[in-house]
């Protein structure tokens, strides 16, 4: 009886052994599959909270029928918020006007979380880490960082920036950061590619001060800005793994990384604006870091 049992257990291992190698031969591989929700180009402006919850619907029904498995929503554009924050003034871009609520009480963030896990979808919390003010505001809440520390923004053409160089400014979006990730249950956070601000010609940004104060042994300005971004990266990585660490991290940077030149034959065939010197964006730098 004891054999037969030993018999049986073997028999049962190995045939779960040739099924779990069966299923991983013949799985496919899962999918990244995502759409980005944008609010900076005003589509949720004014809209009433009921229309707007309809129209949210709507998108995510259409793209989940397209496959889409994944919505990247935009709930940071310039230091605001579209979901319930103590820490920074609701959006213009939902209300109409900045540090007005919408007129239900109910939460952008929360709902598309919902909505998007109703449809097996996964829902990653999009912010523009940076750009603090555009033309489009022409009036700031008093709860807006610039109204409180205006010391700590530079002004670039019609946009005003967080200033990249300054540590109080990494730690702060960075506590937007961990109170998204603690209080909603997102799949991922992810930031988009305004690094420093795309160039604009007869234009500087005025950083010259900051490089003053603080080189941390730097001599090369361009170099600096890198590290600037470099130390905002792994600040924000690491945020959000010490509190979800399966919670996904992604960037989306601009399409060329460096056109390939003398002196970087690496680069690709390409005669456009760069990451590394146009954003101050290494982006080989942070994926070598892991």
């Amino acid at each position: 009886m004891k054999k037969t049992a030993i018999r049986l257990s073997t028999i049962l291992i190995l045939l779960t052994f040739i099924s779990l190698n069966v299923t991983a031969q013949h799985a496919p591989k899962r999918e990244f599959r995502g759409a980005w929700i944008q609010a900076v180009n005003h589509q949720f402006e004014g809209i009433p909270t009921a229309t707007l919850k309809s129209i949210l619907s709507s998108q995510l029904d259409t793209l989940a029928s397209c496959g889409i498995n994944a919505i990247l929503f935009q709930v940071r554009v310039e230091g605001d918020a579209l979901y319930k924050s103590e820490l920074e003034p609701w959006s213009g871009y939902l209300s109409g006007r900045q540090g007005v609520a919408p007129d239900e009480d109910w939460d952008p963030l929360r709902f598309m979380i919902a909505e998007c896990h109703k449809r097996g979808m996964e829902l990653h919390a999009w912010i523009n880490p940076f750009r603090a003010r555009t033309a489009s505001t022409p009036v700031l809440d008093s709860r807006h960082q610039i109204s409180l520390h205006p010391e700590r923004f530079i002004k670039y053409g019609n946009l005003t920036l967080f200033n990249p160089a300054l540590q109080e400014n990494r730690d702060f979006i960075c506590q937007v950061a961990a109170d998204i990730v603690s209080r909603y249950d997102i799949d991922g956070f992810h930031i988009d590619d305004y690094f420093y601000p795309y160039p604009e010609d007869g234009l500087e940004f005025n950083d010259a001060e900051s490089f003053r104060k603080n080189p941390r042994g730097f001599t090369d300005r361009d170099d600096w800005r890198r590290d600037n971004v470099n130390l905002f990266i792994e600040q924000l990585f690491y945020t959000i793994r010490s509190i979800k660490p399966w919670v996904k991290f992604g960037i989306s940077p601009f399409g060329i990384y460096r056109n390939a030149t003398a002196s970087y034959p690496e680069g690709s065939a390409t005669n456009g604006l760069e990451n590394y010197s146009g954003l101050y964006a290494d982006v080989l730098f942070w994926i070598d870091r892991g």
